[in-house]
């Protein structure tokens, strides 16, 4: 079904160089260790052949290189004030005294690629030759070089002049016969100078190009690219796909301006942007949970997704934010989606988010296989009209889903469709992994407590599964995840190999004894720093009429809840 796809997709003419057919992804120096030149007070962070012989190191030593991490990309200020008496770019030979020939070998001697730094004017932005004057010796010298890809920023030229000069310095790196990516900023300085950028161009010339600012070590910093990547949608995204890329600059997880939940987010949405990765970290020193989340295949291969369609927002309202990106598997017309849930609000409690798959426009009839990317918790198959609610923390935190949609009774994702075990009643799927069981008090539903046997016992819907009016399987037999452990299948599931799942039963999370317990029955749970923590106990009122006006808080939960209503036009199709 993938042809009929293309056929809807834009036809839009592009670079193809055959290269970044996905978003590239590696480390890049600038964020994190800037210009520091001083290597003689500090020996171990300044910009020097050591430092990137040291990431080409860690990358494989560490596990990147396994995830998918291939570039190690110098930055501004490895030049030398002056080129040298034949007019040829020359490095620094105090920092770089191997050259950076020599450093680009080692780095290849280690199965990665190299990266090199230059400028569309007279000078970098810190001060050194730029390549104006010399952009055929440049090419030329960078391919003698062994350059992989470049990176060309547009401090000290005129944005009129970058409509013909970065095309000819593509001309000239192509004319080497080496294939290297070449990464653009002419859309960003043409923005800031009033000028429109001609994408036609640039998509024509470039494998990536940055359109907003340098990202700077801050949170603030990380919304103002997610807000310019929603609110610039419809001119950005046409222009994104498998050769070329929009770039919202490197990821800055694991440094200091970012919270765990902040990192999280910023790799989330950069898989939704379909982004290039490029960490500026010290790897040397980034902390295990940070580098477990660069280092999440499954975000990766959302982010690494070959269609290469960018995601976009779909909801917006009251700091409670929904972005999807379309991903493979595609069956009869329609996609699979990769989700995101963004709580911006900070009023210091979780918000509850409720939607059905309909209302975001995912209507496949046999539903979608579900799964948490990142505390990796499986769902199940929901099909659209079932409600789904998840979870997510204040201040810049997220919930990933990923859906693959379900290729109908007779295949898909399951080869016994009847397989997969949502978590649900009366029509909802509940999230009860964030904030932790919550029973409310008269026990009716939505989002009630009065699940029979719900300490620590599955439960056997009585009914059979009906899809469209039609008996579609065998009664669900749920199993709650935070329930105590429930005896393993006698058979395992078959799973289609095609799907890349384990043939083995599921078996919930061994969760310790007590923590929902009868006795803490009306407790709020929830999970501060990896540890369920018993928030208090609501007070037994009637507060069924009793609600704050205009911010949809149930004084009874102490949260923010959300009945998401997406516009037609912003529903994915």
């Amino acid at each position: 079904m993938l042809w009929l796809l293309l056929i809807w997709m834009p036809s839009i003419s592009a670079l193809d160089n055959g290269l970044a057919r996905a978003p590239p992804m590696g480390w890049l120096a600038w964020e994190r260790f800037r210009c520091n030149t001083d290597c003689e007070n500090d020996p171990h962070n300044c910009i020097s052949e050591r430092l990137f012989m040291q990431m080409a190191d860690l990358i494989i030593a560490e596990g990147y290189y396994d995830v998918g991490y291939r570039y190690v990309n110098v930055d501004d200020c490895w030049l030398a004030h002056d080129r040298d008496r034949h007019g040829f770019l020359q490095p620094d030979h105090k920092r770089f005294p191997s050259g950076m020939k020599a450093l680009g070998d080692y780095i290849h001697n280690r199965g990665l690629k190299y990266g090199i730094y230059e400028d569309y004017g007279n000078y970098t932005c810190a001060g050194y030759p730029g390549i104006l004057g010399h952009l055929k010796e440049d090419a030329e010298t960078f391919e003698r070089w062994g350059v992989d890809y470049v990176k060309l920023d547009g401090c000290y030229s005129h944005p009129n002049d970058m409509d013909s000069g970065y095309p000819e310095f593509g001309y000239w790196l192509n004319k080497t016969g080496r294939p290297m990516i070449y990464a653009c900023s002419w859309p960003v300085y043409q923005t800031y100078s009033g000028m429109k950028p001609n994408y036609t161009s640039i998509i024509n010339t470039c494998n990536l190009w940055r359109n907003f600012d340098d990202i700077q070590d801050s949170w603030s910093s990380v919304e103002r690219t997610i807000d310019y990547y929603g609110d610039n949608q419809d001119i950005i995204i046409a222009n994104a796909g498998p050769g070329h890329w929009n770039d919202p600059d490197m990821l800055i997880i694991g440094n200091f301006g970012l919270s765990y939940e902040q990192s999280k987010t910023q790799m989330a949405m950069w898989a939704i942007f379909a982004a290039p990765l490029l960490m500026s970290v010290d790897l040397r020193t980034i902390k295990p949970d940070y580098k477990a989340i660069l280092k999440n295949k499954k975000i990766i291969a959302v982010n690494q997704d070959p269609l290469g369609i960018q995601g976009r927002r779909i909801y917006k309202q009251k700091g409670i934010e929904i972005w999807a990106r379309p991903i493979l598997p595609v069956y009869r017309s329609k996609y699979s989606y990769g989700i995101v849930f963004l709580n911006r609000r900070t009023d210091g409690t979780p918000s509850e988010v409720s939607v059905t798959l309909k209302e975001l426009g995912l209507d496949n009839p046999a539903g979608y296989h579900i799964e948490d990317l990142y505390d990796e918790h499986v769902y199940g198959v929901v099909t659209p009209d079932r409600r789904f609610k998840v979870d997510v923390n204040p201040s810049g935190s997220v919930v990933m889903i990923r859906c693959d949609i379900v290729k109908g009774r007779n295949g898909g994702l399951f080869s016994n469709e009847f397989g997969a075990q949502p978590r649900q009643s009366d029509s909802f799927v509940l999230d009860l992994g964030n904030i932790g069981y919550r029973g409310n008090l008269d026990g009716t539903q939505p989002f009630g407590a009065q699940y029979p046997q719900i300490r620590g016992q599955g439960y056997v819907d009585p009914d059979p599964v009906i899809v469209d009016g039609q008996v579609a399987g065998p009664p669900n037999n749920r199993i709650f995840r935070n329930a105590g452990p429930s005896p393993a299948p006698a058979v395992a599931q078959p799973v289609s190999p095609a799907a890349g799942i384990p043939n083995v039963p599921y078996v919930p999370p061994n969760y310790p004894s007590g923590h929902y317990d009868h006795h803490e029955h009306g407790y709020s749970f929830q999970t501060i720093n990896g540890q369920y923590v018993n928030t208090g106990k609501r007070r037994k009122r009637d507060i069924s009429e009793e609600k704050i006006a205009d911010k949809g808080c149930k004084k009874e939960l102490g949260m923010y809840t959300v009945d998401v209503k997406v516009e037609e036009k912003d529903r994915l199709n």
